[in-house]
């Protein structure tokens, strides 16, 4: 044998660590959740939570059923105990490093249901006594009961300890080995999802810019087919006025007819915005141009889409049959009240279709012009955004741009579910899921940026770990 060679070694039996030679063959040692005596007692404390746990609540429903607030008060006790327990059972899972097994999932799974049942028994007497739909109105308009508050504490510690108890089984579901090959797969997909071209390593050219700041206000601002749509929407709002003073119409279609007037120079407006996914700004880019338009068309478009049909308004025979007309078919169901001077219909129409011009812009870029860079052009977005443009960090800026797209929107969609959402009801349950959604893309987003100049330390490779 030869000084180079090394010696013969007698094979032993796989340490608790596991072997470095064979990845797909797990020799580590069961954890002590796993083990037999161990497992045994955690099942047996976890039947008894989900048979106590009610059993208590339920009792002091009964006891105490005439002095509800004390009720309600030691039935968030027992919601706080159910807690920590749930907190021990989810920690315990964090905490666990080897492959799950099947038992393992009897704690949480009583924990969850323990919380379900006692909060079923909570929600039955608080039916009993009247306040289960009240209380949080109550609560809002500060004038509660005194059940009123331990009521709604209780509720909201059994909802957590249902939500902490169901926390654990994604964590036993991360020690798979499944779930442990997901970090290799997920970047194959990033960089997938950064391929924008076939050769990957070479971003495509921008487009050339279509307008600049040398350009006059109003062509950096509308397009030709915006101006077009300007004269077109303010010969409508003229014709419509003429119409609404001159003809005699039936109620519906009079009131109609009044706000489809103080709303034709919006499809101008929109247009305007939209167009900017192909009239790149030089300074500006495309979303940045986007929202400029979106600030800045609709008050030139709300003032001179109008102009035409006021200063036919202006004319007495014209004015007169608009008054008429207004008082008798539309009266206080219409933009300004019957009692006020008409031509605040002009003023507050003006300031309508400058109000939707904005909103409906502010939806165009967020909706469809940012997922369309995302999506197509994501490169602009990267330089745009002041991020590497590199060989090396170009697919994680493009793959966080795609993201952003995303997250801006379910921003607006968690906004709009959340409003007057009740705890308990399905609404408020979707604001929960689509803000734990918002959090997890905004940690993707945050660790995939690269900014210019960054210089991360590199990764050292298992091989050298093994040197």
């Amino acid at each position: 044998m030869s000084a180079n060679q090394p010696p013969d070694r007698e094979p032993r039996a796989p340490s608790a660590l596991g072997s470095r030679s064979d990845p797909d063959v797990d020799t580590r040692a069961p954890s002590e959740a796993a083990t037999g005596p161990v497992m045994l007692q955690r099942i047996v404390v976890a039947a008894l939570v989900l048979l106590v746990v009610p059993l208590l609540t339920f009792a002091i429903a009964v006891v105490l059923g005439d002095e509800t607030a004390l009720a309600f008060a030691l039935i968030c006790v027992v919601h706080v105990l159910l807690l920590a327990y749930a907190g021990v059972v989810t920690v315990g899972q964090w905490r666990a490093r080897t492959p799950p097994r099947l038992v393992e999932a009897v704690p949480p799974f009583a924990a969850l249901l323990a919380a379900l049942a006692t909060l079923g028994v909570a929600q039955v007497l608080a039916d009993a006594e009247g306040i289960r739909t009240s209380a949080v109105p109550r609560l809002r308009h500060g004038i509660p009961l005194p059940e009123d508050v331990p009521f709604v504490l209780s509720v909201l510690l059994a909802a957590l300890a249902a939500l902490v108890a169901i926390a654990a089984l994604p964590l036993m579901m991360r020690r798979t080995r499944a779930v442990r090959a997901l970090p290799g797969r997920i970047g194959e997909a990033a960089g997938k999802l950064g391929d924008t071209a076939d050769d990957a390593d070479s971003p495509r050219t921008p487009r050339p810019p279509v307008t600049s700041a040398k350009d006059p206000l109003l062509r950096r601002l509308l397009s030709p087919a915006s101006r077009v749509l300007l004269v077109l929407g303010s010969l409508a709002a003229l014709a419509g006025t003429l119409v609404f003073a001159l003809a005699d119409l039936p109620l519906p279609t009079a009131e109609a007819l009044s706000y489809a007037i103080v709303l034709c120079p919006a499809p101008a407006m929109l247009w305007a915005v939209l167009s900017s996914l192909w009239r790149r700004d030089a300074e500006l880019g495309i979303l940045m141009a986007a929202l400029y338009r979106t600030m800045a068309v609709p008050v030139l478009g709300a003032v001179v889409g109008l102009i035409p049909a006021f200063l036919a308004f202006l004319l007495p025979p014209v004015g007169n049959g608009f008054a008429e007309q207004y008082r008798a078919a539309v009266g206080d169901s219409g933009i300004v009240p019957e009692d006020s001077p008409l031509v605040m219909f002009f003023v507050l129409g003006a300031l309508l279709s400058l109000l939707l011009g904005m909103l409906g812009g502010l939806a165009l870029s967020i909706a469809v012009i940012m997922p369309a860079l995302a999506l197509f052009r994501p490169e602009q977005m990267v330089g745009e955004n002041c991020l590497s443009t590199n060989r090396a960090d170009r697919r994680r800026n493009v793959a966080a741009m795609r993201l952003m797209s995303l997250l801006v929107i379910l921003i607006f969609v968690f906004a709009t579910i959340i409003v007057d959402a009740d705890p308990g009801e399905p609404r408020f349950t979707w604001a929960m899921v689509t803000l734990a959604v918002l959090v997890v893309l905004t940690v993707a987003i945050v660790r995939l940026q690269r900014k210019k100049g960054d210089r991360r330390p590199e990764v050292p490779s298992p091989e050298d770990d093994s040197r």
